[in-house]
């Protein structure tokens, strides 16, 4: 089930499925297959973690999908 990601639940592990994700300048670069943990609506941007325990930052309405 494809979703944004403002919208996922604090805490979940997600499969990126946007082909272009936004970042701030300063973040990790994400990209579309990436596996990230989202944790909390930060702005217009979603902060959370990568599978290495990076912090990073997506935008809001990046398309995300529940890793089952």
């Amino acid at each position: 089930m494809i979703m944004e990601a403002h919208n996922v639940k604090y805490g979940t592990k997600v499969i990126v499925t946007d082909d272009k994700v936004k970042t701030p300048p300063s973040s990790i670069p994400i990209n579309k297959g990436d596996e990230i943990t989202i944790h909390k609506l930060d702005g217009m941007y979603c902060n959370g973690i990568n599978k290495d325990g990076n912090i990073i930052y997506i935008a809001g309405w990046t398309e995300v999908e529940p890793c089952i």
